[in-house]
């Protein structure tokens, strides 16, 4: 094995990346992270149409339910990544996948909200959305058991799904 050739002393300048062996490029060390937050915005949708529906057909929500989105959004983000995953890597896509976590809880009660509206009061789509948008973001909802005990489960399922590949690593 021989040794990258050093600059001259007094240059402050390092020969390239490539010249030291041994050390992983970015698509080694970790794959793609905009892969990642790509393939965690479709499970986004998928997760919001699930806890929609889910909501919609039983009339319930279920913390179980949006512990499992939170885990497979987690999942879906780390899918794209080489294993074993660096640490780094994984750190910094806690936020994000925490984020995109409540994102499709709340996308998945805003379908809710619009379904319920469209098909049971019988008004047009326009109105629904007005409608449901207005409810979505007043003090009652914000501050309703139903919509507290969702960010606190989905938060809890995103950090178990992040916990499980950190163990893993």
């Amino acid at each position: 094995m021989s040794q990258p050739q050093m600059p001259p002393q007094g240059s402050f300048q390092l020969p390239p990346h490539s010249n030291y062996p041994g050390t992983p490029t970015n698509q080694q060390a970790g794959g793609s992270k905009a892969k990642a937050l790509l393939i965690g915005l479709g499970a986004v949708v998928l997760g919001a149409i699930v806890w929609g529906l889910l909501a919609y057909f039983t009339e319930r929500i279920f913390v179980y339910v949006a512990i499992l989105i939170g885990v497979g959004i987690s999942y879906a983000m780390i899918s794209p990544l080489r294993k074993p995953v660096a640490k780094p890597v994984l750190f910094s896509l806690v936020i994000p996948a925490i984020l995109f976590t409540l994102l499709s809880l709340e996308l998945g009660n805003l379908i809710t909200i619009i379904i319920f509206l469209r098909r049971e009061i019988d008004i047009p789509l326009g109105e629904a959305i007005s409608y449901s948008l207005e409810a979505f973001f007043s003090a009652e909802w914000l501050k309703s058991q139903d919509h507290i005990l969702t960010i606190v489960f989905g938060v809890l399922g995103a950090g178990y799904g992040f916990y499980n590949m950190l163990k893993r690593s």
